[in-house]
């Protein structure tokens, strides 16, 4: 059969058997539900999976990201636990908006602070405050 090129598909399809794809492009940089990662000494936001992270802080943690692409903005959520007041060591080359500095993140038990990025250029990101104390 021939190759197929350009594939455009609209509503939900299935894909049945074990198939080969390659040069896939992503037409849309804002895909899937919250991911709700799991909390540790660092916590590693895998951007292939999707644009929106969420975590519960039970420390003081270290955030970097993978599989970033330029241009895939992405969120990501911090709520503090019942002991609250933990600190964040952010993943490298972020220009904060607002001041330059980092945020400083909520000291209430059970809210969150969103924070959004936009990759400029590979490791490069400019960090936004989306909401706080929420």
């Amino acid at each position: 059969s021939p190759t197929a090129r350009g594939i455009i598909t609209t509503g939900t399809q299935t894909i049945a058997g074990a198939k080969t794809f390659s040069s896939i492009v992503k037409a849309n940089t804002s895909y899937g539900d919250f991911t709700t990662d799991t909390d540790g000494a660092t916590i590693t936001f895998d951007m292939s999976l999707t644009n929106k992270h969420r975590v519960t802080l039970a420390g003081n943690r270290t955030l970097p990201v993978s599989n970033v692409t330029v241009g895939q903005f992405f969120t990501i959520e911090l709520i503090q636990d019942a002991t609250v007041s933990r600190t964040v060591t952010w993943f490298s080359t972020i220009k904060w908006a607002e001041g330059g500095t980092a945020p400083t993140l909520t000291t209430t038990a059970s809210k969150s602070d969103v924070v959004g990025f936009l990759p400029t250029s590979s490791g490069n990101y400019i960090g936004f405050v989306l909401g706080k104390n929420i």
